[in-house]
């Protein structure tokens, strides 16, 4: 048995819908006695609207950026979350940042999203948000929370930021425009980890496959990551493999003794 991970956004998703070849692709590999997981930074409310969307059956949800992993019925199986604290500050900056557009909190499961410039374009969310500032902030359980920007390079430097000062307590990855915050160690790769290590597999028997920076933790876990050939040329450049999508790497893995 063997087992893929494949981030969503830009990946499964790469020409704004996972395409019929791919998606008979990780069919016939999950026939054939292997599991298909979802390595994401969205939330399993997200994630599973948009699996469902897209007819995908994966096997588990590694979610909010490795932070939270749950199986198939929703259970979960591993959480992650920030200190509040720290999760109040982040917040309180994003208010007050220069290209900020809004940003999201998310509690494990649901995603609740706050408009810090109504006047910009957001790049990544539609969602309206569902409660006040004073409510998220009372809500002290945040999975990651993610602020997004109104240009790419502005979420590279604000990522960068933020490891910088609270490199010992939060990681944070850029995905595009928008960044994504997590608690310290917490990555993909963590997540996946934390699975591999649950099914009693090897390295041999896991692949993955991504396109932006918050991939490269999940890449270059184990021997076999690979980067969809649209992905970013940094993230290209760390993978073993290069792809045009999930049905080219299962072709891949079939030629690869």
């Amino acid at each position: 048995m063997k087992l893929i991970a494949a981030d969503y956004d830009g990946t499964l998703n790469y020409c704004g819908k996972v395409t019929q070849e791919d998606l008979e692709a990780i069919e016939k590999w999950q026939a054939e006695g292997n599991l298909f997981v979802i390595d994401t930074g969205r939330s399993l409310e997200s994630i599973r609207i948009e699996a469902e969307k897209n007819s995908l059956k994966p096997a588990y949800y590694i979610t909010n950026n490795g932070g939270m992993v749950f199986d198939s019925q929703n259970n979960e199986m591993f959480s992650s979350y920030l200190d509040n604290d720290l999760a109040h500050e982040v917040m309180a900056m994003a208010l007050k940042l220069e290209g900020a557009v809004s940003f999201v909190a998310n509690d494990g499961i649901w995603r609740h999203r706050i408009i810090v410039d109504e006047n910009k374009q957001d790049h990544r969310y539609t969602i309206l948000p569902d409660m006040t500032l004073e409510e998220l902030i009372s809500l002290n359980r945040y999975a990651q929370i993610v602020i997004s920007m109104d240009d790419m390079e502005k979420a590279a430097h604000l990522a960068a930021k933020i490891n910088s000062r609270y490199g010992n307590e939060l990681a944070a990855f850029a995905n595009r425009w928008v960044v994504d915050i997590v608690r310290s160690g917490v990555s993909k790769a963590n997540g996946l980890d934390f699975l591999v290590r649950h099914l009693g597999l090897s390295f041999e028997d896991v692949w993955t496959l991504g396109d932006a920076d918050n991939d490269l933790p999940m890449i270059e876990y184990g021997i076999h990551g690979a980067c969809i050939e649209t992905g970013l040329e940094e993230v290209r450049a760390k993978a073993k493999f290069i792809c045009r999508g999930i049905a080219d790497l299962i072709r891949i893995i079939h030629e690869t003794k």
